[in-house]
């Protein structure tokens, strides 16, 4: 088993604009005889997947996507580019798709210059029949673009993304892929993601 779960700590990096990810005991055992830590995140912290209504005021919630989607065959693709292209995708792959990219190098700061999805992979994507899109940095979008087209280009057509996968090491290839988000009900859920 891989795990490509980022860790949640306060070392976590955060896209630029949110709010970072902190964390600090609530209660101790010196205290209170118990110990508790208490978080405060955004539901796009680290790993964690976008539902349709992240992007799409009238889009599929969280917990209207039915979690069997977040189980299954994946195909890792490896793109040593800063873009993810329609030629990068190959002819046969499986409904979930995962690219592992440079990011996988880039979580120790927030790099604007992340690899993305450009709109020709997604509609590669979408021709395939996919409808799980992972990648392995806070965002699939391109950094600094005037409107996430690619994003919601993938959830009009009923794709969900996962964001934050950490994938340094992994090989491409097929595996067994299990991605359960918390049970949340509105524009997404953190995630902890293995291959197997």
């Amino acid at each position: 088993m891989i795990d490509i779960s980022i860790p949640y700590n306060n070392n976590l990096i955060t896209y630029i604009g949110d709010r970072p990810f902190e964390e600090y005991v609530f209660k101790s055992h010196e205290k209170d005889h118990v110990h508790i830590m208490r978080v405060i995140m955004e539901t796009h912290s680290g790993t964690h997947f976008d539902a349709p209504y992240h992007m799409i005021s009238n889009g599929k919630k969280a917990d209207e996507i039915d979690i069997e989607r977040f189980v299954g065959k994946a195909s890792v693709i490896e793109v040593n580019s800063d873009r993810i292209t329609a030629e990068d995708i190959p002819e046969n792959v499986e409904k979930i798709v995962i690219f592992k990219t440079p990011n996988s190098e880039k979580y120790d700061k927030f790099y604007e210059s992340f690899t993305y999805l450009t709109m020709e992979g997604a509609n590669k994507l979408i021709e395939k029949k996919v409808n799980v899109v992972g990648i392995d940095y806070l965002s699939i979008e391109k950094f600094g673009t005037d409107e996430p087209r690619v994003h919601k280009y993938l959830f009009n057509h009923d794709a969900v993304i996962i964001e934050g996968l950490n994938l340094k090491g992994v090989l491409p290839g097929t595996y067994d892929f299990i991605c359960l988000p918390l049970k949340m009900g509105e524009d997404g859920a953190p995630c902890r993601a293995v291959l197997l």
